[in-house]
């Protein structure tokens, strides 16, 4: 459970450097247009927000 755990903090961290950062890849691919489109550019970014913390959150959890 270690290494998923592991995996969990470093998938969650480059969600929120993705969104900090606005890679143009998070924005730019099909699912995500249709995501956007449906929710709107902001409730996208909250969207972000809240599975990068999920997945922090939960690989801390996992790791100790």
């Amino acid at each position: 459970m270690y290494y998923l755990g592991v995996f969990f903090i470093v998938y969650g961290a480059f969600l929120l450097a993705g969104f900090i950062m606005q890679f143009p890849f998070f924005y730019n691919n099909s699912k995500s247009k249709v995501l956007i489109k449906v929710m709107g550019k902001v409730g996208f970014n909250i969207l972000l927000i809240i599975i990068g913390i999920a997945f922090l959150v939960g690989g801390i959890l996992l790791v100790s």
